[in-house]
């Protein structure tokens, strides 16, 4: 592969983290996703850092695997996905006076109107993750304006913005085992946010949508209409709760409960006798023994709990005040995979059309396997990045010029062996 700017998106997940190394691909528009890579981290719990050291050895070990994978090349930025409880949102709008002669609308302009919308008061133990632009209005009376550098306004520039605030404390326990390593972050984003931005379809967004992700121990809401994102929560629970259930009601192992959930779990009755009839094969604790059980008992055990996270969503939707707005549901993440998935959301939901959110081909060129629901956070993250920041040739210089990556996790890599950051 000749060489490319690659950068690196980080989902920082429940117990894991997945990354994949990208770059934009000139001649076709498209986002070339050259590799992913998913590493276990027990140093991490509902999206914040319990374990630093963990953390560390975890992100160099995700960089190094990215990098062979990617034949050798180096990564020149990197970029995370944040997601948790701790993380809260606001609308806010801001305003600034043009008045210059010429009344042209500038960057600084821009940029200005942005800091003043910014100005918002957050409780002291947080701090302001994003703060995403709505749209702007000129002179009061042009409106919903995505980007209003080089048109005219006589008297106002004004923005509403979406505002994403998190606790300090878990920020800067988030960035520390990174930079303890040396890597240098060259943007943090909220997930939801991104994915929203890339897995509802534009006519989704616009006519009303609720897009929901599910993850292994933190589920996501958010609620899209006109064409942006108007409301958003996170909760500190997830799909691992459904893998528990398995393990206990079953008494075998949580790999177990795992892989019986993956392969054959179901959330919602399907109606077909024969499939209904079929056995699981379930090992017990000590694995020296196999039960088979009905899949309609696999059902009985995963259903409620299911439902108990809808029922939590609808909840959201009641609080938002915003159910009159949602015609459509789309869910996401690793438990969007499980048949029936649909169906009990839109029993649960009242929503009567609701499908499985995937990462948009047409923005995105890939290997098949690239394109599982597990690296559709990732995958999201950079799409999200490259239309804000352009990766092309006029930055060819900018981007040689930052550090590869890797060095830094080839210099801790020997530390560790050397025993100088872990002791021993």
């Amino acid at each position: 592969m000749a060489k490319v700017n690659l950068i690196a998106g980080m989902d920082i997940g429940s117990g894991k983290i997945t990354a994949v190394s990208a770059y934009m691909d000139q001649e076709t528009g498209k986002l070339k996703v050259v590799a992913g890579v998913v590493v276990p981290c027990e140093g991490l719990r509902e999206g914040i850092v319990t374990n630093i050291k963990q953390v560390s050895s975890a992100v160099a070990n995700v960089i190094r695997q990215l990098e062979e994978k990617s034949g050798g090349q180096d990564l020149r930025g990197l970029y995370i996905a944040l997601r948790g409880e701790h993380l809260q949102s606001m609308k806010s709008q801001g305003s600034y006076n043009i008045s210059r002669v010429d009344k042209e609308v500038t960057a600084e302009d821009i940029k200005r109107v942005l800091e003043n919308a910014s100005g918002v008061s957050i409780k002291s133990d947080n701090e302001i993750v994003n703060v995403i632009p709505q749209g702007f209005t000129i002179d009061k009376q042009q409106r919903g304006i995505p980007n209003p550098e080089g048109m005219v306004a006589y008297t106002s520039l004004e923005v509403d913005v979406y505002i994403v605030t998190g606790h300090s404390s878990a920020l800067m326990n988030l960035r520390k085992p990174i930079e303890n390593i040396g890597l240098r972050i060259d943007d943090t984003y909220y997930s939801l946010m991104c994915l929203c931005d890339n897995v509802l379809r534009k006519e989704e967004k616009q006519l009303g949508a609720i897009l929901i992700d599910l993850g292994g121990q933190t589920i996501s809401v958010g609620i899209c209409a006109d064409g942006i994102l108007q409301y958003s929560k996170e909760f500190n629970f997830g799909c691992d709760l459904v893998t528990s259930d398995i393990a206990a009601a079953f008494n075998t192992s949580t790999a177990n409960a795992q892989k019986i959930k993956e392969e054959s779990g179901l959330c919602f009755p399907n109606y077909n006798e024969a499939e209904q009839e079929e056995e699981v094969q379930v090992p017990s604790l000590d694995g020296k023994t196999i039960t088979p059980f009905k899949k309609t008992i696999l059902l009985d055990i995963i259903q409620p709990r299911m439902q108990e996270f809808f029922e939590a969503v609808r909840d959201c939707i009641i609080e938002s005040d915003l159910s009159d707005l949602i015609t459509r549901g789309v869910i996401t993440g690793g438990g969007s995979a499980m048949p029936g998935i649909e169906s009990l959301a839109s029993q649960v939901l009242g929503v009567k059309e609701i499908h499985r959110g995937l990462i948009p081909r047409d923005f995105v060129d890939a290997e098949e396997e690239l394109f599982d629901s597990k690296y559709t956070t990732a995958i999201s993250l950079l799409l999200y990045v490259t239309k804000r920041e352009v990766f092309d040739q006029k930055k060819e210089s900018e981007m040689v010029s930052k550090s590869p990556i890797m060095k830094v996790c080839k210099n801790f890599f020997k530390k560790i062996v050397n025993s100088e950051i872990f002791g021993g």
